[in-house]
């Protein structure tokens, strides 16, 4: 059994030894301090993670779909091929974090920082995107946007002819 420290107080006991592919949906993980822990292909869907504490977190392949990461440090963390489609990120420190083939789709993004994150190949369509913070983020050819919204203009690194 392993515990998950919230700042709030209120830890969470996980029914596992491992946290890689754990079924985490819809807990209140409020505050949670989970700097540098390894959830690949966890299943956080609807999960409360606001204001945790992520920092080099590794959720490769983590289903966040619908998961509250509003306030949440997560710098340098792994979100490659993640879901997080509708997820609310606003207010979210996500600073050179990966999203590599990462699914932000309908993700709320205004507000959030992604300031040198890598997005290559990821499907950006978020809402809000105007006003996350881009700068010195890395994208490619493959990498979706909204309609009309030009990656350059918001401080974004295109590669060209990436395969």
């Amino acid at each position: 059994m392993l515990r998950i420290r919230c700042e709030t107080g209120d830890d969470v006991n996980v029914d596992s030894d491992t946290l890689i592919g754990a079924k985490l949906e819809g807990l209140n993980l409020h505050r949670a301090l989970l700097d540098g822990q390894v959830l690949r292909g966890a299943d956080l869907s609807d999960a409360e993670l606001r204001s945790a504490w992520l920092e080099g977190t590794d959720f490769e392949g983590a289903r966040l779909t619908r998961a509250s990461l509003a306030a949440a440090n997560a710098s340098r963390a792994n979100f490659a091929d993640a879901h997080l489609d509708g997820a609310m990120m606003r207010s979210g420190i996500f600073d050179t974090a990966d999203f590599t083939r990462a699914n932000l789709r309908s993700a709320k993004l205004e507000g959030a920082r992604l300031v040198g994150a890598t997005l290559l190949g990821a499907d950006m369509r978020a809402i809000g995107l105007e006003k996350a913070d881009l700068r010195g983020a890395l994208a490619d050819d493959h990498t979706k946007w909204p309609e009309g919204f030009d990656p350059t203009s918001h401080g974004v690194l295109v590669a060209k002819g990436t395969e």
